[in-house]
């Protein structure tokens, strides 16, 4: 009996050292381990029961402690107090370089939309949000295929937010474009590299499968959108709103909302963006001369399936 708990406790203390010295960077790509050693040693025997349930850095900014003891297994309380201070202190830092960043843009809005079938919605858009004095960048011509615009790249990156219409069947031209050609595949891209807050308005949209979508996108399948309604116009653009002034909506059936308990149609956006008090130089318009389900009433609240880029593409 007594060789047997020996052995037991032996091949504990085994399996913590060998949590400890493991190699985690095949499967560890925000550092999360490297974030834990920061802490002390012994916190990187947390690293694989995080991982295994899911958790990277960018999710544990969202954990309560008493997920990361009953999820995590951080069963030390000071251990907890240590990690939840790291975050706040991680989510500080990230929150004042985001906002350096947003201060730095110019311009409020991108629309990005399919032209075949967005563009009317693109614009009524425009009109809504220069009625609200916001600065608007739309792409109102058709640009000749093959030729990108690197203009209109610029105007992504110069952009606090990017409103992603979609409209039936917008996204299909994107699914098996590895070579990137695609102009809304392309301006996905660019705004999800700079950190613009995408906001996808939903009209008659299912999103697809994000499997089926290229990798480099993925992330705009877990965005909350608008689920336009024409009948329900100012109440949908006061939800637009809403979300640009800062609430999140991240969906609650996507990477990170299945691990912090949020309910359905929960407002945000993906990642670490908790809270954005953008600051907003309303300006003159700049054209380019080239998921839930909810009641019509309760538009606003809806988080939708649809998505069309913002330069008009066929």
């Amino acid at each position: 009996m007594m060789t047997s708990g020996l052995s037991s406790g032996r091949f504990l203390r085994e399996l913590s050292l060998l949590k400890r010295m493991a190699d985690y960077s095949s499967c560890d790509s925000t550092n999360l381990n490297q974030m834990l050693q920061d802490l002390g040693l012994d916190f990187s025997q947390y690293t694989y029961p995080m991982l295994q349930c899911g958790v990277d850095k960018d999710t544990l900014l969202l954990l309560s402690e008493e997920q990361l003891a009953k999820e995590c297994g951080v069963d030390n309380s000071i251990h907890r107090i240590r990690i939840s201070q790291a975050v706040r202190g991680l989510v500080q830092s990230r929150t004042s370089s985001e906002e350096d960043i947003t201060s730095n843009k110019s311009l409020d809005v991108f629309i990005s939309y399919r032209r075949s079938n967005g563009s009317q919605l693109a614009s009524l858009l425009k009109v809504h949000l220069q009625l609200r004095s916001f600065s608007v960048f739309i792409d109102v011509e058709r640009l000749e295929a093959g030729k990108f615009d690197n203009n209109l790249l610029n105007s992504i990156r110069q952009a606090k937010h990017f409103l992603l219409v979609l409209t039936p069947n917008a996204l299909d031209r994107c699914m098996g474009d590895t070579d990137c050609k695609d102009w809304v595949h392309r301006e996905v891209v660019e705004a999800l590299h700079s950190q613009c807050n995408i906001i996808p308005i939903l009209d008659n949209f299912q999103w697809p499968e994000p499997e089926t979508l290229p990798e480099d996108m993925r992330a705009v399948c877990y965005f909350n959108g608008v689920r336009w309604i024409h009948d329900y116009q100012d109440a949908c653009v006061d939800k637009l709103e809403r979300f640009m002034r800062g609430e999140m909506n991240v969906r609650s059936d996507g990477p990170l909302g299945r691990y912090v308990g949020m309910a359905p149609g929960t407002p945000g956006t993906p990642s670490t963006t908790l809270n954005r008090n953008a600051l907003y130089q309303r300006s003159a318009s700049n054209d380019s001369t080239k998921g839930s389900t909810c009641s019509d009433k309760e538009v606003v609240n809806c988080n939708g399936n649809g998505s069309s880029p913002g330069g008009s593409h066929v």
